[in-house]
This record gives C-alpha cells, sequence and structure tokens, in this order.
C-alpha cells in the first residue's frame, strides 16, 4: 500500500525573526552584513521549519501543507490521544483545515463537509491535531490508490499583530526563538554551526543548548 505523502502548498512568508531583532542578538549595529545576516537567519529557520525541511516537527510560521493518503484509514499516525480512525495530522499548531477530499469507489472527487462530515480534535493543544467522522459514524469507502484521500489544512503560529482585532499575539514557543538566536550566533562568530571553547579550538553547539528544544519537538 502506497504510504502518506505530505505535499507543502504554500510556504510561510512571514519572517520567525526579523532582522533587527538578530542584529540586537549578534550586537551588530552596522549593514555591511545584513545579506550574510538573512542568509543564516534563514539557514537556521531552515534547520527548525518543515517547510525548509527541518526537524523540529513543528511549523513555527503559517504555512499550508496537504496530507495525501491512500484511503482514511491509512494515517499518518496514531494517538493513544484520540479514538480509532482519527487522522493525524503533521505539523502543530493547526490553524485550519481548508478541505478534505476523496476518490469515491467510481474515482469521482467527493469533498467532505466540516461538521458533518468530519471533526478537530484537539485544537489548541500543543500536541499534533488530528481529525475524525463525527460522533459515531465512519469514514466514507475510497478509491484504494494513492493520494485518494487529501487533507489540505494550514499550521504554525502567526506573527504578533498589536493592530489586529483582536490583538494577535506570538506564541511560538521562547526556547525556539532563543536557540534560533544561539545558532544564528554561532554561524555569525565562526561562519559555521560550531562555536570555538576558551583555547580556541572548534566544538560543537553544548548539549544543553540543543536540549533547549526538547519540549517543542515533535516526534513522528
Amino acid at each position: 500500500m502506497s504510504q502518506a505523502v505530505r505535499v507543502l502548498i504554500t510556504p510561510p512568508t512571514v519572517a520567525v525573526l526579523t532582522r533587527d531583532e538578530v542584529k540586537r542578538h549578534l550586537r551588530v549595529d552596522f549593514d555591511d552584513d545584513n545579506d550574510l545576516i538573512d542568509g543564516m537567519k534563514q539557514a537556521a529557520v531552515d534547520q527548525l521549519d518543515p517547510a525548509g525541511g527541518g526537524w523540529l516537527g513543528r511549523a513555527l510560521r503559517p504555512q499550508t501543507w496537504e496530507l495525501q493518503l491512500p484511503g482514511f484509514w491509512q494515517a499518518d499516525g496514531c494517538s493513544d490521544d484520540y479514538p480509532p480512525g482519527a487522522i493525524v495530522l503533521p505539523y502543530p499548531p493547526l490553524i485550519s483545515i481548508d478541505s478534505v477530499s476523496y476518490l469515491d469507489s467510481a474515482g469521482a472527487t467527493q469533498t467532505l463537509a466540516a461538521v458533518s462530515g468530519y471533526r478537530v480534535l484537539g485544537q489548541g493543544s500543543l500536541k499534533r491535531q488530528a481529525i475524525a467522522p463525527p460522533f459515531g459514524q465512519r469514514w466514507p469507502s475510497t478509491r484504494s490508490d494513492a493520494g485518494s484521500v487529501k487533507i489540505r489544512f494550514t499550521c504554525g503560529y502567526p506573527a504578533a499583530d498589536p493592530n489586529a482585532d483582536p490583538v494577535v499575539v506570538d506564541r511560538l514557543p521562547a526556547p525556539v526563538k532563543a536557540w534560533l538566536k544561539l545558532y544564528i550566533g554561532a554561524l555569525y562568530q565562526n561562519r559555521e554551526s560550531f562555536v570555538s571553547d576558551a583555547r580556541g579550538q572548534v566544538v560543537e553547539l553544548p548539549a544543553h543548548i540543543m536540549q533547549m528544544l526538547s519540549t517543542s519537538r515533535i516526534y513522528g
């Protein structure tokens, strides 16, 4: 049976860190290195964000993905937090389910409506969210083929917007931002992803720096 496929539809367009934030951290008050700093900032974000192939398992800024499955029961993952049949979505936090469509046994595309066709589980949780059939119902039958089920969703942490109504607060975990600044600092100091010890020898980033992300990382 074909495996689940995750397709990036719309990459994030909002910065996780601004250039000014990074320059303040680096104590840089000139513009000669702006391009270099921007590149290092993006490289650091790509280490974590799934849109850049990162390993954190958590979307740092809003981005749209499509989870493609060979059937509703060929879920991308399972969790004791949700009932059997629930489809666990990658890259929390979930912002919205944009569409849920499938190919029926005749090969025709059908679309499930929110509430009557599916429900969202775990909204607001720090863990991965999921969708499931309405209580007491089952998923519809599908054609068993690659990409027969397509779940398009938007996920990530919106950037702070004090002018919005209501005001939007940046809820990106503080350790993630701190780690990014430290990583960029290491890149800027040595032009590599390493820091130097007191003897000037190159060593890897300390384990306690990597441990900062342990509570934010999503596995699976």
